[in-house]
This record gives C-alpha cells, sequence and structure tokens, in this order.
C-alpha cells in the first residue's frame, strides 16, 4: 500500500472509499491519517478473547462520535470521525 497514491486518489473526485474487513489495510491507513470515518457494529455477544479490530499504530488516533444507531437484533452501529491534527 503506497500511501501517497491512497493520498491522491482521496483527492481525486468521485465517490468515497469504503474497506470491509481487512483489519491489516485499516491498520495502515490510519497509520498515515488516511481514514476519516470509523464505523463499528457492536454486537451483543461476549466471546471472552479476541483481537482488537486495528492493530500497529505507533500513535493514537482520536475520534469523535458521530452516530450511534441501535438495531432491533440488538446490534449498535457507531460511526466515528477522525479528528484532524
Amino acid at each position: 500500500m503506497d500511501p501517497a497514491e491512497v493520498r491522491a486518489q482521496k483527492q481525486a473526485p468521485g465517490k468515497d472509499m469504503i474497506i470491509f474487513g481487512s483489519a491489516s489495510i485499516v491498520s495502515q491507513l490510519s497509520e498515515h491519517g488516511l481514514i476519516d470515518e470509523y464505523p463499528f457494529v457492536v454486537g451483543p455477544l461476549l466471546l471472552g478473547g479476541g483481537r482488537s479490530p486495528i492493530n500497529g499504530l505507533s500513535a493514537r488516533v482520536a475520534l469523535d462520535l458521530l452516530e450511534a444507531k441501535p438495531y432491533a437484533s440488538g446490534n449498535l452501529m457507531l460511526g466515528y470521525a477522525a479528528r484532524p491534527g
């Protein structure tokens, strides 16, 4: 993944880009400040273990809550925006 290429694609006209289910790509893009919004779906299930959805960041990424949407299934969609800076 070339951060300069992704940055150029983000600045080009067109629709928004979205990533589904690739923690390694999200981690790499986050490290370079290339993700604007993070949607997370929380399901009502306790597993007792697991992995972090984003690993390997060298610094914290501050997020601002945009939306919290509950569903009849019990799932909760949380939408966050990456705080600039």
